[in-house]
This record gives C-alpha cells, structure tokens and sequence, in this order.
C-alpha cells in the first residue's frame, strides 16, 4: 500500500513560528513603550519651556527697579514643577536666567539667560 503524504507543519515548524512570532511582540511591545516614554518627555518639556518663556516674559516687562530673583512651584496633573529666576546687574544691564526642574521620574530642567538693558 501506497503512504499518502499529507499537507500540514510538523511540531518543531510549530514550535519555531510561535518563538519568532514571540520575538517579533515583544520587540513590537518594547517599541510602544518607548513611544509613549518619549512622547511624555516632550510633553513635559513643552510644558516647562512654556513656563519658562512665560516667566521670562514677564520679567521683561517688569519695571528694572522691580526686577528681582525669586522662585514659585507650580503643579500641572501629577507633577511639580520649581520655577526659579536671578537676576544680577552690572552697570546698566541685568542679565535674567529663568530655570524650570522637575522630577519624573529623573531630574530634568530647561533653562534660559537674557540680558536687558536701561
């Protein structure tokens, strides 16, 4: 009698395409969370580099006799943000440098100098 051969994967094709397809989630699955952990950064970035430009901003609008260093937190959804400025003078020029940092989950800031005159 004849042996039909009959069409079908043998147990190690098996076993070998659930171990690449494994390989090929996980790395699909690390890729999505890089993602998201960059995309949280910029967001948070965005989020103190507006801060910073908006302290800026009103510093230079700021009479010069009114100018002087400080610092304020500000908290936007689950994290804190340290708003800090200095202002120093010499002659008839302030050089103003504002610094936002923040914790999540490492220690970040932006940080900006400018000069302003009489």
């Amino acid at each position: 009698m004849k042996r039909q051969k009959q069409g079908g994967f043998t147990m190690i094709e098996l076993l070998i395409a659930l171990f690449v397809l494994s390989f090929v989630l996980l790395s699909i699955t690390s890729l999505v969370y890089s993602v998201m952990r960059s995309t949280s950064q910029s967001k948070e970035t965005s989020i103190a580099t507006t801060l910073m430009q908006d302290k800026l901003e009103s510093l230079k609008n700021a009479g010069l006799s009114s100018l002087t260093s400080g610092n304020d937190s500000i908290r936007l959804g689950n994290i804190d943000y340290l708003r800090q400025w200095a202002v120093s003078h010499s002659g008839n020029v302030r050089t103003i440098t504002v610094t936002v940092n923040w914790i999540n989950p490492g220690s970040h800031n932006v940080s900006v100098t400018t000069l302003r005159g009489d």
